[in-house]
């Protein structure tokens, strides 16, 4: 039987990345050692350093995307918290029946309430980032 050379340049650049079954790699080198030309082809491209070194993550990088998550989510806590507290405070009500904030201080409705926006624009994009990641 006789095999293309397109066939075993695919076969080689599977051996090449020991990717190759055990089947695959005997062929290969079975090749090599009856073409002289796809043998020397076998030996240039092992001279050839792989361009990028192989791939290995960090031994902690599940324990940093975690407390990353538990971080983000706890900031979203604290935004959404503090944008009912900001808005609700003003409207508070004094056991007199009289606004305990709005009443004798209405400068610090729009400070509250400027408080209170930015809290949740910050839970807003917080909310579309999650649900762009999917979480």
């Amino acid at each position: 039987m006789t095999i293309s050379d397109d066939v075993m340049n695919d076969l080689l650049t599977l051996y090449l990345a020991d990717e190759a079954s055990p089947a695959t790699r005997a062929l290969v080198e079975q090749q090599a050692r009856e073409n002289v030309a796809f043998a020397s082809r076998l030996d240039s491209a092992r001279a050839v350093p792989p361009l990028t070194p192989p791939y290995e993550p960090a031994r902690d990088v599940e324990l940093r995307a975690l407390s990353q998550t538990r971080q983000f989510l706890r900031l979203r806590s604290a935004f959404w918290a503090s944008g009912i507290l900001f808005t609700l405070l003003p409207l508070s009500f004094s056991f007199g029946g009289r606004l305990l904030i709005l009443g004798p201080h209405p400068g610090l409705v729009w400070a509250f309430w400027s408080v209170a926006a930015a809290s949740w624009v910050a839970c807003y994009v917080m909310h579309r980032q999650i649900r762009h990641v999917g979480l």
